[in-house]
Parts: structure tokens; C-alpha cells; sequence
């Protein structure tokens, strides 16, 4: 008789068991949508030629793409420099860091390029602007005077902005 109560118990148990399984092995969808609203627009928007000293003077108007600035300088003599100011405004909704800055230049010895008040890792927060300066001067320290060809000097300055985490 103990047998057939065990039984009876252990089939009632089962019962519950596979009753509770039932009910709690119901599907769930769930169902929605999501956007992103944000933008990316880093660019440069104004380049101004700030301080000239001696002869020197642009052979062209830089030329400027959203994010890279190319300088054409005609230089004559040794001291004669051009400043620039270039503006890079974030017109976007998000933070931009400054990832790294590319320069390629025409190689010419007699000719320095420097940048000044930038710096790679920089933040350029949203609606935000920075200027920076681009420095081009004859080398004082060239001994012989370049030949005609190489009086003048190209330089791109490509700045590479990454999305600040």
C-alpha cells in the first residue's frame, strides 16, 4: 500500500511540475523601434594669412577641403616668413577628438613648416571652433641660395578627428 501512495505522490508531483513548466514557458516579443540623432561634421572654414614678413606671399589661395588646408608660399630671402590662422569649427553634435595630423610637404631644405596651438588628442566639442597657426619661413640656416624651382614650397596639413569616447 506504501508503494501505490509513493506512486501517487510522485505522479501528483510530476503534475505540478509540468503544469508550472507550461505556464511559465510562454513567449515574449517585444517589439520596438530606435533612431540615432546625431551628426559628424568637423571641418575647416576659414584660413586667413596673418603676419607677413619681408617678400614672402602666397602663390595661390590655400586651398581647403572639410578637413585638410594645402599652402602654396613663394619665399625670397632668408627671414621672409607667412603666418596662417586656420578655424576648424565642429558643426556636428558630436565630440571630436584629434586622432593625429598629417603634413606633407615639397621637401625643400630652405624651407621650414611649423604648427602651433594644436595638438593631437584635442577635444573639439560640438558647436565648438579652434584656430591654429601654420608657420612658413625661409630657412636661415641654408647656405647656398635655392634655384629658382625650389623657391617656392607646398605644404597639406590634414587633420584627422575621430569620435571623442
Amino acid at each position: 500500500m506504501k508503494k501505490k501512495y509513493i506512486i501517487f505522490f510522485l505522479i501528483g508531483i510530476f503534475s505540478v511540475m509540468a503544469i508550472a513548466f507550461a505556464a511559465f514557458s510562454t513567449t515574449l516579443n517585444i517589439t520596438g523601434t530606435a533612431s540615432i540623432d546625431s551628426n559628424w561634421k568637423i571641418k575647416i572654414n576659414n584660413v586667413v594669412t596673418e603676419v607677413v614678413k619681408g617678400k614672402a606671399k602666397n602663390e595661390s589661395t590655400p586651398i581647403v577641403t572639410d578637413t585638410s588646408v594645402t599652402f602654396k608660399t613663394l619665399l625670397y630671402i632668408p627671414s621672409d616668413s607667412i603666418k596662417y590662422k586656420v578655424t576648424v569649427v565642429n558643426e556636428g553634435s558630436i565630440d571630436a577628438k584629434l586622432d593625429s595630423i598629417e603634413m606633407t610637404d615639397s621637401k625643400n631644405p630652405a624651407i621650414n613648416f611649423d604648427l602651433t596651438n594644436i595638438n593631437e588628442n584635442s577635444v573639439l566639442k560640438a558647436g565648438d571652433s579652434t584656430d591654429f597657426n601654420v608657420i612658413v619661413t625661409y630657412n636661415e640656416d641654408v647656405e647656398t641660395q635655392p634655384t629658382e624651382e625650389n623657391l617656392t614650397a607646398s605644404l597639406t596639413v590634414k587633420l584627422n578627428y575621430v569620435q571623442n569616447a
